[in-house]
């Protein structure tokens, strides 16, 4: 092809040759010749120019360019809106011994999400939507929608949205994080600091993969096995995209370290194969519910090494880490697959278990009804057994509280104000069976809610009696509250 500018000289030397030719009276085949061998000798500048053109519009073109062409139309803006108690500065003040009273006020967080469905699912972080009353949904080409929880996880911190639409909306495509590259390109998209309110076009930011298997303990929760990334994350890229480039998706932004509250550097994100094991689990039940092991562990002290195995063993990796079975019920998988009680749980599902807080995590992800292959520790030897979990843990009994738990499945969790534990029995003996009855929703502790059996058990682990705690439930859409006090019997009351 050849450009305007070419037939531009063109037409200016043929005027002036026509002007030159009537009064040299020259003839046209000589014009004709003339003209012909000027041409030739503009081409080749004009195919040089064009080249370079060409290859600098090439070179914007890159891998990077076309993955965030692929992967951020399905990367949206969130905004969740909240109800918040406070009191007023002048508040602090009792007149007359009058308590202050709580004023509300509503709160917007914002964070982003990933379209996974062309049918409006959206995942995301449940610290962007945590008691959100109402949540809005901008995508990438401006159109909004208003979403709904289907359900979440606490632990992961992972939420599940839907969105009311009738087209269908841009999906993003999974990638395999079992498989990435320390040092291959990582990009961020998202909505730091809000920016996208009012501008749909989510901002990206590009880096690397720095590590993985990262752990970290951040507001109670237990991270395990995440994505180290230095492209810049900031506050408000949460639930949004990691992508490599091929512009898939391969992890979901969730976590920053920083002295200054804003990006150095160090991103953390959950793993997309992670992700995409939560999301069937809350399609299916609403929740996480993980696998019955009637099993209890506890870390692997150094000290506790040195008395098994000696100073000398104790200090390799093999025998320093690790779960101790220290309880086991009869009939229990573990105790079917030939562990008992003393061995040293090392190794499940190929994942290399570093202490009690990773042995749930992975634990309570594993699938049901296959084989897992297992490595102990007895006696100082390591042995091998296959695992075979069969039941989910839908029910359990707090030793101190004199009842009997139930985690509802979706279904039921729709029938009540909150999410909770339904209490399925309660003993005649329980100090609190005059108070609670059966049927009633346990939904929060002091300022922890209880969404699921799983977060019962840790907040009940950190009772320590004497102790009192505030019990919050709903009975018949009312919602209740009783101060419950453990003894030194370590019994409630």
């Amino acid at each position: 092809m050849v450009d305007k500018h070419f037939y531009y000289k063109i037409g200016i030397i043929l005027k002036n040759l026509n002007v030159y030719c009537r009064c040299r009276y020259i003839s046209l085949p000589i014009i004709g010749v003339i003209l012909s061998l000027y041409c030739f000798s503009l081409l080749p500048d004009v195919h040089a120019e064009q080249n370079v053109q060409r290859a600098v519009t090439q070179s914007r073109r890159t891998a990077v360019v076309t993955a965030v062409e692929r992967a951020s139309p399905a990367v949206v803006n969130i905004s969740a809106i909240k109800t918040v108690q406070e009191y007023s500065l002048f508040d602090e003040i009792y007149f007359f011994g009058v308590p202050p009273s709580l004023r509300e006020r509503s709160l917007r967080e914002t964070g982003s999400g990933v379209i996974i469905s062309k049918e409006g699912h959206i995942l995301t972080n449940h610290h962007v939507i945590e008691q959100a009353e109402k949540i809005r949904v901008t995508i990438a080409d401006g159109r909004e929608f208003d979403a709904d929880i289907l359900g979440y996880d606490f632990l992961s911190d992972l939420a599940l949205l839907k969105v009311d639409k009738k087209e269908d909306l841009p999906k993003i495509e999974w990638g395999n994080s079992d498989n990435l590259l320390i040092g291959e390109w990582a990009l961020a998209i998202g909505n730091p600091f809000g920016l996208s309110v009012g501008n749909a076009q989510p901002t990206v930011t590009i880096g690397i993969v720095s590590a993985t298997q990262r752990s970290l303990t951040v507001d109670n929760r237990f991270y395990e096995a995440l994505i180290q990334t230095d492209a810049s994350v900031n506050p408000g890229n949460s639930g949004g995209a990691l992508v490599n480039v091929h512009g898939q998706l391969i992890g979901i932004n969730t976590v920053i370290r920083s002295t200054s509250g804003g990006s150095q550097g160090v991103g953390f994100a959950i793993p997309a194969n992670k992700a995409r094991k939560v999301l069937e689990r809350i399609i299916e039940h609403g929740c996480v519910v993980p696998p019955y092991l009637g099993v209890e562990i506890q870390s692997v002290t150094q000290e506790m090494a040195e008395k098994l195995f000696g100073k000398e063993a104790s200090q390799t990796s093999t025998f320093s880490r690790g779960v101790l079975v220290s309880e086991l019920e009869r009939r229990s998988p573990i105790g079917d697959a030939g562990i008992k009680r003393g061995d040293i749980i090392s190794t499940i599902s190929g994942h290399r278990i570093k202490d009690a807080n990773d042995f749930k995590a992975v634990i309570r992800l594993l699938p049901l009804n296959q084989p897992i292959k297992c490595k102990y520790i007895r006696r100082g030897k390591m042995r091998e057994t296959t695992l075979n979990l069969n039941v989910l843990e839908w029910e359990y009994a707090p030793r101190r509280w004199g009842m009997t738990l139930t985690q509802p499945d979706k279904n039921k969790a729709r029938r009540y104000k909150h999410r909770g534990v339904v209490i399925s029995d309660i003993d005649r003996d329980s100090g609190l069976s005059g108070t609670l009855k059966k049927g009633d929703v346990i939904y929060r502790i002091d300022d922890i809610y209880i969404p699921t059996l799983e977060v019962f058990k840790i907040v009940d682990e950190k009772i320590r009696a004497p102790m009192r705690i505030r019990l919050f439930f709903e009975r018949n859409g009312e919602e209740r509250t009783i101060l419950v006090t453990f003894d030194r019997n370590n019994r409630g009351r």
